[in-house]
């Protein structure tokens, strides 16, 4: 929206309707846009849902992910 401005090293969630001001370090999501968490909580927060594939090849990627248990993937 015009003149709304995006903080430094926040997130805005894909689809988010940003109406007002973001502040620094923040995560927004939603129409109208509103605060989910600080950028650190979401990091901490999805820190076990990593990896660590990303110096692999796609084929050695797809290996990894089939070998996985399921408590490390979400599954929808």
């Amino acid at each position: 929206m015009p003149g709304v401005t995006i903080g430094k090293g926040s997130l805005v969630a894909a689809g988010s309707i940003v109406t007002k001001s973001v502040p620094d370090g923040v995560v927004v999501a939603g129409n109208p846009a509103k605060q989910v968490c600080t950028v650190e909580e979401y990091i901490e927060r999805n820190k076990k849902y990593n990896l660590g594939t990303k110096k692999l090849s796609a084929e050695e990627k797809k290996k990894y992910i089939l070998s996985l248990s399921p408590d490390k993937l979400i599954i929808k």
